[in-house]
């Protein structure tokens, strides 16, 4: 019988997602739409084996065991056998196709939340910088009530969708803590803690008000300005929400116009 493990390139202890992961690496390189191989349709269908017997728990245990017995062929009359021989192969391709698709929808999912994920963290963290430098209410002021009053608008309609694009992302990135056992097998899918992403979320926001402020000092300070502490809290809080409020629905219409 085949190593299936060999065949995919991992070792007899490999987790689930290595498992998928060498599944997707290597059907990408030997599925016979992409390689021109002559063997890559042989090669591809012992990929698809191997990954169908690891990737299911019963059957990974029933070959790690040794009782992994493929299904028997089956001897039937020639006439009979071409026609279920066909029923088989276009059974056996349906199959494999839909595993194929389910792994490029996942992928595709995957980036999505990844460009989400950058998406707010490099706006919130870059817009931040910026404002601390510009100082916005040291340019523009005064402002005045109706200018307020939008501005305000805008920034709670931006903490708004700050906070769902984020509660998104967190629960695709991140697992909340909890006592794991040194023989719990039934670890987090997640790669970070939910504390984690939390305080690299508050790290990179205080780093970015503190270079953003270093830098409006050295470069933009006039010593008769009167921008005070409050002034520079105001804009912290108002302009970074209102970018990202900006970039979101950026990328809303640019996903609307592609799919039009």
């Amino acid at each position: 019988m085949a190593d299936f493990y060999e065949i995919l390139g991992v070792s007899r202890e490999a987790s689930a997602p290595e498992i998928r992961s060498a599944f997707r690496r290597l059907a990408r390189e030997h599925h016979p739409d992409v390689s021109q191989a002559p063997e890559a349709e042989t090669k591809f269908a012992e990929i698809a084996e191997a990954y169908r017997v690891l990737s299911n728990a019963e059957l990974r245990s029933d070959y790690d065991r040794g009782t992994y017995d493929p299904r028997p062929v089956r001897t039937e009359p020639p006439r009979e056998s071409a026609r279920r021989r066909a029923a088989r192969v276009r059974a056996y391709k349906v199959r494999i196709n839909s595993v194929i698709n389910d792994m490029l929808e996942a992928e595709r999912r995957e980036a999505r939340f990844r460009a989400e994920a950058v998406m707010i963290t490099v706006t919130l963290f870059l817009s931040t910088l910026f404002v601390a430098a510009a100082r916005p209410s040291a340019s523009i002021a005064p402002y005045g009530p109706v200018t307020q009053i939008v501005l305000w608008g805008l920034c709670l309609l931006g903490v708004w969708q700050f906070v769902r694009s984020l509660h998104l992302v967190l629960e695709h990135f991140t697992y909340r803590p909890r006592v794991l056992s040194v023989t719990d097998e039934n670890l987090p899918p997640q790669p970070f803690s939910r504390a984690t992403a939390w305080g690299f979320l508050i790290l990179g926001y205080a780093v970015s008000l503190a270079v953003g402020g270093f830098i409006g000092k050295i470069a933009f300070s006039d010593p008769t300005e009167t921008f005070t502490a409050l002034d520079f809290l105001h804009d912290a809080c108002v302009f970074p929400p209102i970018a990202i409020l900006a970039v979101i629905n950026f990328r809303r219409l640019e996903e609307f116009l592609h799919r039009i």
